[in-house]
């Protein structure tokens, strides 16, 4: 099984075995630097390192010293080496991404076991921490959200265009979507409430839902800015465009059968069942402040139907604190007493992806009774409704 891991200085991608330690290049060039010196007597040169700053650097080399690296490891007068080429990285060479790993398990099938372990991991860590700064604390959970999800200043003018969609792309955006709506949610002050199985519960649930609608207001965007050459294409906030009618999807990860034969079971693939949503976001031309009420009402009211029981209550809570602050919003801040048409075309709108999830479950469960997908995933639970 491949096992990518973080750097344990700097917790950014792993790049091998350093002086003892998993480590990135930087660390491990800074590791044989420093070692030895009097930076190690120095005391934190910040009282917010490492929160919201970066490292500084006697921390950084007491931190190399505390997970184990040891400069008796460092290599001199070593033989000239027979070739300057750099060894590629481990997830170079295979081909996979950093946190989610495809590999082929121990006995002799012809499925794919796909282990979300270090993606999970990372998640509970960004749950855990909580979020990285307090922007306007005095106001409400809408404008904290939004403050950090806008879409309209997050999504880059200059973006790229995929023909192909390789397995190595469809694990990026599941970790770009999975990742970006934890550390959204660490910015709802009521989730911070519950206790972290919970959480991570609410998590698993919600993260495909909230990437529906963030490539709904992404492509909206992407339309209004003229960027897209034509109707069929779709965006993501992260900085790349599909074409899905041109696109060229591998997937021998994902089944046996050619990509003509399984192509009816693949969501968002040759036609994305929100197109015709999309030009009822474009004519809404919501605030970052309804976006963000948008992304949660419909998470939450999706995980709430979801899980029933105590969830289903604290869903029913949090849509209703929401629901108060845009009722502020609306009132104090845009001064519209009269808002209940607007509030429609917006509910209209999330509806409308709702609905989009529920057409799709009857392809999914044909395809589970042919067994036609036969990749298996180390927490199935997070693909739910997905269309895997």
């Amino acid at each position: 099984m491949i096992c990518l891991k973080f750097c344990t200085i700097c917790e950014r991608k792993s790049q091998g075995m350093h002086f003892g330690v998993s480590s990135c290049r930087a660390c491990a060039a800074f590791f044989r630097r420093r070692a030895g010196s009097d930076l190690i007597e120095k005391s934190c040169m910040s009282s917010r390192c490492g929160v919201d700053f970066f490292i500084c650097k006697p921390c950084r080399l007491k931190k190399c010293y505390k997970v184990g690296m040891d400069e008796r490891k460092f290599q001199h007068d070593r033989d000239v080496i027979s070739s300057t080429r750099i060894p590629r990285s481990f997830d170079k060479f295979v081909g996979r991404p950093q946190f989610v790993h495809f590999c082929d398990p121990d006995a002799p099938t012809t499925s794919k076991f796909i282990d979300l372990s270090f993606l999970v991991q990372k998640g509970e860590q960004l749950i855990k921490s909580g979020p990285s700064w307090s922007p306007h604390s005095n106001k409400g959970p809408l404008h904290r959200l939004a403050n950090f999800h806008n879409v309209f200043e997050k999504m880059p003018r200059n973006m790229a265009t995929n023909s192909t969609f390789s397995s190595g792309d469809c694990s990026d955006c599941w970790e770009y979507y999975f990742l970006t709506t934890a550390t959204w949610l660490t910015n709802f002050d009521e989730f911070q409430k519950l206790s972290h199985p919970i959480k991570m519960k609410i998590l698993f649930g919600i993260w495909h839902m909230w990437g529906r609608m963030d490539k709904l207001a992404s492509t909206a965007l992407a339309r209004r800015r003229s960027q897209l050459s034509t109707k069929s294409e779709i965006a993501q906030s992260n900085g790349l465009f599909l074409d899905v009618d041109k696109l060229e999807l591998d997937v021998t990860w994902l089944c046996n059968y050619s990509l003509e034969e399984v192509e009816f079971f693949i969501d968002g693939f040759r036609n994305w069942d929100l197109m015709e949503t999309v030009q009822m976001f474009i004519d809404l031309d919501p605030t970052p402040i309804e976006l963000n009420y948008m992304l949660a009402q419909m998470s939450f009211y999706y995980a709430g139907n979801r899980f029933q029981g105590g969830i289903l209550e604290i869903m029913e809570r949090f849509q209703q604190v929401l629901s108060d602050d845009l009722h502020h919003y609306y009132v104090n801040e845009r001064n519209m007493s009269n808002y209940s048409g607007r509030l429609c075309r917006l509910m209209k709108i999330n509806n409308a992806v709702q609905e989009s999830v529920r057409k799709r479950r009857p392809k999914t469960e044909i395809a589970k009774t042919l067994n036609i997908f036969t990749a298996e995933f180390s927490h199935p639970e997070i693909f739910f409704d997905t269309g895997f």
